[in-house]
C-alpha cells in the first residue's frame, strides 16, 4: 500500500474551506481515534493520519468528563489502553512514578492514563485534530469525500472513531420540559463548579457507574441524594465479563450465523449499567450515614413539576419523591444511523437491532469505512466500547487497510 501522504493541514485549520487528500481519515480523537493512530504510526512511523474532531485537542471529551464527574480512577485493567504494547501503561505508570489507585485489577488513575496517551501523542508526533463536523459521505471506487464545516477531504479509507449514539431519555422527563435548571443529564454536570449542595435533594437517575459517581459526589457536597435504578443494583468489576476479551465466550459469538441471536447475545453480556464492589461500598457507607437514599428495582412512572420548586417523582408503587433537581444517567444507546453525514450509504448497509453489520476488519459492506467502539459490536462482542475494543479495532482495521500485522498485539 502507499502509506498516507505528508499533508500540511495548517490552512485546512484555518476559517478558509479548504481541500485535502489524504489514505486514511479518522472522525474522533477520542481514545478509540488515538488507539487507530498509533497503530498506524508503528506500522510505518511516516504515515500522516488526518484526524478530525469537534475538539483541536486529543481526548477532549475524556478529559471533560473526568474533570465533571470527579473520576478519579478508570474502571479498565491497567493493560488496555490505546497503545499497541499492552504493558507500556504499567510501565509508564512505575517509571513516572504516578501512585496507583489500590484497587482491584490496579485500574490506573485518570491522572496517569491521560498522562500516559500524551506521551504517546508527543512520542509518535501525532498532529492535533483537525476541529471540523462531518457533513456528508460520498463513496466510490476511487474513495471516500468527506465534505466537513471546514472543507473537504478527499480519503482512501474512512475510520468512525467518534462513538455515534443517542442518549436514553425516560418517556416521563416530557412532563418536566420547559423546568429550566430542573433535569439534566448527567453527563453535563459540573461537579467542581458546584461548591456545595447543602439542604438540596438531588435525584440520580440510573444504575451505572456513572449515577453512582454522581450520587457520591453530590452527597459529599452536602446534598440529600436519591438513586433511583429500575433493575436490582448489578456489581460487577467490569462491564461486561472478562471471559469477552478471549476464545473463552468470544469463540461462540463470532461460530453464531444467526445475526439477530448474536447481537442479542450481545445486548445480553453487557447486560446495562453496573457498579464495582468498591463504588458499590462507598455508596453503602453514604447510605449509612444518611447521606444517600437508594430505590432500586423502582420505576418512575411519571412526574410533575413541585410548587414553587423542584418537582413530584411518581412511582410504581404510587410513592411520590420530591426533588429539587434530577440528573439523567440512564446511558446512551449506540448509533450510526445518528451520524447524518452518513445518510448517503446507509442503505448499502445491513443492520441487526441498530449495529450495523461488519466483517472482521470492521468494515461496512463494500465501502472502504470502518467502525470502531460499539458500533464494532456484531465483530467484536460486547467489550467492543471498551479500551479493550479499541485496541483490538485498531489493530484489525490497521492490518486490513496496510496488509501488515503488528505481532505483538495478536487478535
Amino acid at each position: 500500500m502507499r502509506m498516507i501522504l505528508i499533508i500540511d493541514t495548517l490552512s485546512f485549520m484555518n476559517d478558509s474551506a479548504e481541500v485535502i487528500s489524504t489514505d486514511v481519515c479518522i472522525i474522533g480523537a477520542g481514545p478509540q481515534g488515538l488507539a487507530a493512530a498509533l497503530h498506524f504510526h508503528r506500522i510505518d512511523p511516516s504515515t500522516n493520519v488526518t484526524v478530525i474532531d469537534r475538539s483541536n485537542e486529543w481526548l477532549a471529551t475524556w478529559s471533560c468528563q473526568f474533570n465533571r464527574a470527579e473520576i478519579t480512577t478508570l474502571r479498565s485493567p491497567i493493560v488496555h489502553h490505546p497503545s499497541p504494547d499492552s504493558f507500556a501503561l504499567d510501565d509508564f505508570v512505575k517509571q513516572k512514578g504516578f501512585p496507583l489507585s489500590g484497587l482491584p485489577y490496579n485500574p490506573p488513575t485518570s491522572e496517569a492514563f491521560l498522562a500516559f496517551c500524551n506521551e504517546l501523542i508527543k512520542e509518535a508526533d501525532l498532529d492535533l485534530p483537525i476541529k471540523a463536523i462531518p457533513k456528508s459521505v460520498h463513496s466510490d471506487y476511487s474513495g471516500i469525500t468527506l465534505n466537513t464545516s471546514r472543507g473537504t477531504i478527499h480519503t482512501r479509507h474512512l475510520i468512525i472513531a467518534s462513538n455515534p449514539h443517542q442518549k436514553n431519555i425516560p418517556e416521563w422527563v416530557k412532563y418536566l420540559t420547559g423546568q429550566s435548571g430542573l433535569v439534566k443529564n448527567g453527563l453535563d454536570v459540573d461537579l467542581p463548579a458546584i461548591p456545595q449542595l447543602e439542604g438540596q435533594t438531588i435525584t440520580v437517575i440510573g444504575g451505572g457507574l456513572t449515577a453512582a459517581h454522581l450520587s457520591r459526589s453530590a452527597a459529599m457536597k452536602g446534598a440529600i441524594v436519591q438513586l433511583i435504578a429500575r433493575r436490582p443494583l448489578q456489581i460487577r468489576n467490569f462491564d461486561t465479563d472478562p471471559g469477552w476479551l478471549g476464545p473463552k465466550y468470544l469463540d461462540g459469538y463470532l461460530a453464531e450465523s444467526d445475526t439477530l441471536k448474536r447481537i442479542r447475545i450481545a445486548r445480553k453480556a453487557r447486560g446495562g449499567g453496573s457498579i464495582p464492589q468498591w463504588m458499590y461500598n462507598c455508596l453503602l457507607d453514604l447510605k449509612n450515614e444518611g447521606a444517600i437514599k437508594i430505590f432500586d428495582s423502582t420505576e418512575i412512572l411519571s412526574a410533575k413539576p413541585g410548587s414553587p420548586k423542584g418537582c413530584l417523582l411518581k412511582t410504581e408503587n404510587k410513592k411520590e419523591l420530591y426533588t429539587d433537581q434530577v440528573w439523567l444517567a440512564t446511558g446512551t444507546q449506540s448509533c450510526l444511523r445518528s451520524m447524518e453525514c452518513l445518510s448517503p450509504i446507509l442503505d448499502d448497509i445491513q443492520f441487526i437491532d441498530e449495529f450495523p453489520v461488519v466483517d472482521r476488519s470492521l468494515r461496512l459492506g463494500q465501502h472502504s469505512i470502518y467502525v470502531m467502539g460499539r458500533c464494532a459490536t456484531f465483530a467484536l462482542g460486547p467489550a467492543a466500547g471498551n479500551l479493550w475494543g479499541a485496541s483490538r479495532a485498531a489493530h484489525r482495521i490497521a492490518t486490513a487497510i496496510t496488509g501488515v500485522e503488528l505481532i505483538s498485539n495478536g487478535s
